[in-house]
């Protein structure tokens, strides 16, 4: 199995009994599609026997409507196009990287304590009651 594959297929690796109740279960459900498409097939054949003009009429009234619903889906896929390249997609913006000076400003503490405490390998930050970092070691 490649690993780019979207699809993942790990049937392989399934026990026998599993791999049987879905290729049964599979059957089973083809065959119920095919029983619902019976009475369309019988109102064909009935249409052709009895009248062929009905047959093509009937037949031509599915090709417009096939045509149509083609045309819609081609005509759906190009205004998605479009509008992919056409509207820019917002982008992440990215925010300024902050300077010591921002830090110190920000927790009213000295530059030269900050630095001190990013070039050490192991800082201890001191806080008060209410969270706010008051110093720095």
């Amino acid at each position: 199995m490649s690993t780019n594959s979207l699809i993942i297929d790990l049937r392989a690796q399934l026990p026998w009994h599993r791999r049987y109740m879905s290729t049964t279960s599979t059957a089973m459900l083809w065959g119920v599609w095919f029983l619902l498409w019976r009475p369309m097939v019988v109102l064909f054949t009935l249409i052709s026997a009895n009248k062929p003009y009905g047959f093509h009429r009937l037949f031509n009234a599915f090709w417009f409507g096939l045509q149509m619903d083609m045309v819609t889906l081609l005509a759906c896929a190009a205004v998605l196009c479009l509008w992919c390249k056409l509207i820019p997609a917002h982008s992440v913006k990215h925010a300024k990287k902050k300077t010591i000076n921002d830090y110190a400003r920000y927790f009213d503490l000295p530059e030269q304590e900050l630095a001190q405490g990013r070039q050490q390998k192991i800082c201890v930050v001191h806080h008060n009651e209410n969270g706010e970092i008051v110093r720095v070691e």
